[in-house]
């Protein structure tokens, strides 16, 4: 196993706010910093991946990939990846069965009018189920990427198949460093010396962006910098498809 950084970022739009937007309808600010996140944190984003030459994965609720055809589009056209991020961007754990297959399905079909059916599936709220996980399996996903049983990817066996698991942290997520005060010193601390971690231990570190929250100027700067500190230790970026391609991970400990 090797160092690499894999950024992936998760576009919610609309659908990111709670129970999927259900309730929002008429509260016009809440809408408006989803709505700022597609128009203007996303593009900034992608600029700053475009600096770099890299490329990563962008996890988008099937709702807000019909919403906002033309922004995914151009994600795809940039050459970066599409996950699956539910379809109307509401918890597994709160949905029934038959809901939650709803959610793969229509997830799916909304991203596959952008291209080839999804590898990669993340759950809302990172509240990933027995069920979901079945349903990835019958639908022939490679990988998940919602739980944190390991700093390295493993398998996560279900029935007679498996799934390569990419976990993730809340540490490592955006949103965690920006719900109380809005300085991006802690989050850069905390990053980059997960990236000198990340090296020196020779794995894969999966980061986790919101086009509304470091799409802001100056939070926008810090992305610049992590991959500008990456690119000194000599980490690889890929996409979490190729990353768990190119993973034969052991399973995890029970």
């Amino acid at each position: 196993m090797i160092a690499e950084l894999a950024v992936t970022v998760d576009v919610d739009g609309e659908a990111g706010l709670p129970d999927g937007g259900r309730g929002y309808e008429h509260r016009l600010s809440s809408r408006s910093e989803r709505t700022y996140g597609i128009a203007r944190g996303l593009p900034r984003i992608l600029a700053v991946l475009a600096e770099f030459e890299v490329t990563a994965t962008f996890y988008v609720p099937g709702i807000t990939a019909q919403r906002h055809p033309d922004e995914i589009r151009e994600i795809v056209e940039l050459g970066h990846e599409l996950g699956h991020h539910g379809h109307s961007h509401r918890r597994p754990d709160t949905l029934s069965a038959g809901d939650q297959r709803d959610e793969i399905e229509l997830g799916s079909a909304a991203l596959a009018e952008h291209g080839s059916a999804p590898l990669g599936y993340r759950a809302p709220g990172w509240e990933l189920t027995d069920t979901t996980l079945g349903l990835l399996a019958e639908h022939g996903f490679l990988y998940d990427s919602s739980l944190m049983g390991d700093d390295r990817p493993y398998t996560v066996a279900v029935g007679d198949r498996s799934l390569v698991e990419l976990p993730v942290h809340w540490s490592l997520d955006d949103a965690p460093y920006f719900s109380a005060h809005a300085d991006p010193a802690g989050l850069l601390a905390v990053w980059s010396r997960e990236l000198e971690l990340a090296a020196a231990e020779r794995r894969p570190l999966t980061l986790t962006l919101h086009p509304e929250i470091l799409g802001r100027p100056h939070r926008a700067d810090v992305l610049r910098r992590i991959l500008e500190r990456a690119s000194a230790l000599g980490l690889r970026s890929v996409t979490h498809a190729a990353l768990a391609s190119a993973t034969r991970p052991r399973p995890a400990a029970p």
